[in-house]
């Protein structure tokens, strides 16, 4: 279960609220919430775990049990239906900020179909809220849940609103900066207007808004004018340290040329604080060969000498490894300085983490000196252990150089059948660069018949995007055919992976197949589509929805569908703290169970039942985020039980705070994430579970969990 399948993808499409209501939904009431008045607050957990609004009568709203109310508007808020959504408009009226900042949340997410009437009742409340001092808890912030929600309805209307915003109380204006972000993550754009009245909230001389230039990092550039404005705030706030410095990075990639040789700069300043340094370098990696200059320049002027073991064991190493993993061939740095990370020294007395760190850069520079030589005697030495998933891995970075032909083509058909998972996903993943092979359809085939999550996805996504690959090419033209004849080895094998998905409830895996079913026409499967319409999973029926209609029905529609079973289990009151003992030493997580006590009581069972021993952290981005929880290591597994209900809520994620990872709304399992950044664009679209201890930033991927201990917490 991945935020996003590559790295450096930070627009984290995998939310709980992806997929929106229909607006063409029936509001009326159920007969059950209009004979029983006094639900119980049990009732009111039940009903928003199994996504069933219809339980829920507008009288709840008024009662006098202002907890009651309370758990009603959450839960409104997480089913986020459009009935859902006539309920929440009554809730805006209430006084409780508590209860109005749920009502607002919801309606930012069932805004779509209805943005015009949302819009005005959210600028209409706003209007008549006060702007008194700081909000006592972020689940009662109306000011900011509002602002959230106009951001959210991604309308004219609402980016006006928000500007205007940007220049009154401080609060408020804080609050329209990061929703503006919000707004710009949509729709990938800003109004010239507002760009210019971000910046100059930015460019106050008295409270200038810390939040002003978090918007920009949402834009894929800006114009000249602006970029360099952009540059010399985002310089000025760095110098400072101000608290807006982490946005002042991120900004900076926006601003081109001159941006790219100011992240460069950053990249090496061993003063800065190494996640900054690390988000630098991401930065520089969305620039492309303006990017790849820079970072070359940048790994001239870091390593002088190869890195101390000191430093490859500190947080300082994230920097140094996102650099080296940057970089792309030509080389335009010293090839001596290149030459001397092959010749780390491994020695006895290293501990496996730096060990495998040292591993890691010696086999990244090496697949850079190799350049499309996958037989160079420095790259079959990164690693002396006889086998070695870092050396495969760059042997086949080096290998999809250059087309698949003879010599080369065999070794790489032996990587996309190797035993190690991680490997054979990662060549099913190279086989988008290469339409010359023509035995992708026996690759594909096979790969859908593993009992590895990660390799049976990969070959669903690529099917799904190419899936000409899964015929039997006859002729140089055949890939590109547009409707192409799967090859009955890949029909057959999509049938045993969908049913193997669905025993392991990898809801992930079986909407990564359903995709490739409609992508390949598959009129045989659509029996399996038919199924997956009507299932109490969202993000299920919003992919059988899409292949259904590339099946030729083309009203076809997935949004009716009969609340399960699902009843809240026994969760703890009190907080828990989780201790891993791991290859980096001690991590903490704390685990707070008012805001998503389903998810918390899940992860504290799998705590005690010793599940997480031995997993792996699976995936480091330095600067972002760091996950772990999958026992395969692949990033598609779990736990095996059915998925979580998303318990999302309005606590934003500072840095250090744990949320289950998500492939879409209500499939969280046992994967959870450590943010290592300030990045609000989290902020609503996952569940927050808590905050994590120090160290985690140390972490590098591969690292293992060795023991986890629970204890409570007063």
């Amino acid at each position: 279960m991945r935020f996003a399948k590559h790295l450096g993808v930070l627009v984290l499409c995998a939310a709980c609220h992806e997929k929106r209501p229909d607006p063409h939904a029936s509001p009326a009431g159920s007969a059950h919430s209009a004979s029983n008045p006094s639900v119980t607050r049990e009732a009111l957990v039940t009903a928003e775990l199994q996504r069933d609004s219809a339980a829920l009568g507008g009288e709840v709203l008024s009662s006098r049990d202002l907890e009651v109310r309370r758990a009603a508007t959450r839960a409104l808020a997480r089913i986020a239906d459009a009935r859902a959504a006539e309920l929440l408009l009554l809730a805006l009226a209430d006084e409780d900020p508590e209860v109005l900042t749920w009502a607002a949340y919801g309606l930012g997410y069932a805004c779509r179909g209805r943005e015009t009437k949302t819009v005005r009742a959210l600028v209409a409340r706003a209007a008549s809220l006060g702007l008194g001092g700081a909000p006592p808890s972020p689940l009662a912030n109306p000011t900011e849940a509002i602002a959230d929600a106009l951001g959210r309805c991604a309308r004219a209307e609402a980016e006006s609103t928000l500007r205007a915003w940007l220049s009154g109380p401080q609060l408020r204006a804080e609050a329209a900066a990061l929703a503006l972000g919000r707004l710009a993550t949509q729709t990938g754009k800003l109004d010239d207007a507002t760009i210019v009245a971000l910046l100059d909230a930015a460019d106050r001389a008295q409270d200038p808004l810390q939040n002003a230039l978090f918007p920009l990092t949402r834009l894929a550039g800006l114009n000249p004018s602006s970029a360099e404005r952009t540059r010399t705030l985002a310089l000025r706030s760095i110098a400072a340290r101000a608290p807006s410095t982490e946005f002042a990075v991120r900004a900076l990639g926006r601003t081109g040329t001159a941006g790219a040789r100011e992240l460069s700069s950053l990249a090496t300043r061993a003063e800065l604080e190494p996640t900054l340094r690390a988000q630098a370098v991401r930065e520089l990696t969305g620039l492309g060969s303006v990017g790849q200059r820079a970072l070359w320049a940048a790994f001239d002027d870091l390593l002088g000498a190869p890195p101390a073991d000191a430093a490859l064991q500190a947080d300082g190493y994230g920097p140094i490894a996102g650099l080296i993993e940057a970089l792309l061939p030509p080389i335009l740095g010293s090839g001596a300085k290149l030459q001397a990370l092959t010749e780390l020294t491994l020695a006895d007395a290293d501990s496996v983490t730096l060990r495998r760190r040292k591993v890691k850069l010696r086999c990244a520079a090496a697949a850079l000196l190799a350049g499309s030589n996958y037989r160079h005697a420095r790259l079959l030495a990164c690693d002396p252990a006889a086998e070695s998933v870092p050396r495969e891995l760059a042997v086949l970075r080096v290998i999809s150089r250059e087309k698949l032909q003879g010599a080369r083509k065999k070794a790489f058909l032996q990587l996309a059948h190797a035993e190690n998972a991680l490997l054979r996903d990662a060549a099913i993943d190279r086989l988008a660069e290469h339409p010359e092979l023509r035995e992708s359809y026996q690759i594909l085939a096979d790969a859908l018949g593993s009992p590895a999550l990660g390799v049976v996805a990969s070959a669903a996504q690529l099917l799904a995007s190419y899936p000409e690959r899964a015929a039997r090419a006859s002729d140089e033209g055949a890939e590109a055919r547009v409707a192409p004849n799967p090859d009955p080895s890949v029909v057959a094998a999509l049938t045993t992976a969908y049913a193997a998905a669905s025993a392991r409830s990898s809801i992930e895996v079986q909407s990564l197949l359903l995709d490739a079913i409609g992508a390949l026409s598959i009129l045989s499967h659509k029996d399996a589509a038919n199924l997956a319409c009507s299932s109490d999973n969202p993000t299920l029926r919003e992919h059988a929805q899409r292949t259904l209609r590339l099946l030729g029905e083309q009203t076809r529609r997935c949004d009716e569908f009969k609340p399960s079973a699902t009843r809240a289990p026994a969760a703890s009151a009190t907080r828990s703290l989780l201790t891993f003992d791991t290859d980096a030493g001690p991590l903490t997580l704390t685990l707070d169970p008012r805001f998503a006590p389903v998810a918390v009581a899940r992860v504290l069972g799998l705590a005690q039942s010793g599940f997480y021993d031995g997993v792996a952290v699976h995936r480091v981005v330095p600067g972002f985020v760091a996950q772990f929880g999958d026992p395969g290591g692949d990033g598609f597994g779990g736990d095996g039980q059915p998925p979580l209900r998303c318990e999302t809520s309005p606590i934003p994620f500072q840095r250090g705070a744990v949320g289950v990872a998500l492939s879409g709304r209500d499939t969280g399992s046992s994967q959870l994430f450590v943010t290592l950044g300030r990045y609000p664009h989290l902020d609503g679209q996952y569940a927050w579970l808590g905050e994590a201890g120090p160290g985690w930033a140390q972490v590098a991927a591969g690292d293992r969990i060795l023991h986890t201990r629970v204890s409570s917490l007063p």
